[in-house]
């Protein structure tokens, strides 16, 4: 299953760790201190894609992070950081690079039965002296293990586990769920404060509809890939980054009500650029909500709207382009 790395005896840590958000970091976090007290290296076991992919037929674009990129901040070890990480980097990353063994997940890998799991494939890979785990952590066939499963077999293989109850914040518990929950509903501020990031989404610039020309603020519109979540319909203040340069923009979510017969786009308006981008690779960066999507009485309003959303996106990226410095 997958290419072949053994790691000997290793603290492992066990998730698939979409977003990479501040529980996600803790469990990290705590897993790396007791692999340092141990004197051990730390292996984060993971997944090439997210199971529900391949067991949940209805599973829609609500990933936080691209699995690409997703990967290549653990092999980093950059869980949080702010700064711009090429994904593309991340193209035919080595199972154990940097103490990350990345499993493919398939319907070989699911049948298995949760004490195969450890035994034909965790330990085919290293010695688990140690395995943390979040307290709701499932896996094996038909996710019938739980921690309880795992604490028998350490107590069997001269292990230790260690499961971790959810970081809470503001007494919810914080998690990929909550934080999707967030984005969908327009909180951007609380989504992006629990991933310790800026949400962004990865796309390629496409021919659009032809709406910023029409309101004089022509805009890329852009082709979401990898699928990560888009956030609620509104208008954002952002970046756009394509090529290593990062633009101030504002960005456009959902369907522009002031038209007839308009689908649903993203839409980027660049602050103080004139260019062509069509064809490029980008992502696309959300820093803060500004409105809902409102449907004007005409274009003139319209067009006064985007003047000061644009005015308002110029000042939020000001402050905000420390991040990506």
């Amino acid at each position: 299953m997958g290419d072949f790395a053994f790691y000997g005896e290793t603290v492992c840590v066990l998730g698939v760790f979409d977003g990479l958000h501040l529980g996600h970091q803790y469990l990290l976090d705590q897993a790396q201190r007791q692999a340092d007290q141990a004197g051990l290296p730390l292996l984060i076991v993971t997944f090439d894609r997210d199971p529900d992919e391949l067991l949940s037929p209805d599973h829609d674009d609500n990933k936080l992070l691209s699995d690409s990129e997703r990967l290549l901040r653990l092999s980093l070890l950059d869980y949080g950081g702010t700064r711009h990480v090429d994904t593309k980097a991340a193209d035919g990353l080595a199972v154990g690079q940097r103490n990350v063994l990345t499993l493919p997940f398939n319907r070989e890998l699911a049948s298995l039965p949760p004490v195969d799991f450890l035994d034909l494939v965790l330990k085919r890979h290293c010695i688990p002296k140690a395995i943390h785990v979040g307290a709701d952590f499932r896996f094996g066939y038909q996710a019938r293990g739980t921690v309880e499963t795992l604490n028998e077999w350490a107590g069997e293989n001269d292990a230790y586990t260690f499961s971790h109850r959810l970081l809470d914040d503001g007494g919810k518990p914080i998690s990929a769920t909550r934080i999707r929950t967030s984005l969908l509903v327009g909180d951007l501020a609380e989504a992006n404060r629990l991933l310790t990031r800026p949400h962004h989404l990865p796309g390629t610039v496409i021919h659009g509809q032809g709406f910023g020309q029409e309101v004089g603020f022509p805009t890329a519109n852009i082709l979401g890939l990898s699928k990560v979540i888009q956030p609620a319909d509104g208008v954002y203040a952002g970046f756009f980054e394509t090529g290593g340069q990062i633009l101030a923009a504002a960005i456009s979510v959902g369907v522009p009500l002031t038209f007839d017969n308009r689908q649903s786009s993203l839409e980027v308006y660049c602050l103080d650029f004139h260019g062509d981008l069509y064809g490029l690779d980008a992502t696309v960066y959300f820093i803060e909500r500004l409105r809902p999507m409102i449907a004007f009485a005409n274009v003139d309003e319209l067009r006064e709207q985007i003047a000061l959303d644009v005015d308002r996106s110029r000042q939020i990226t000001a402050k905000a382009r420390i991040l990506f410095e």
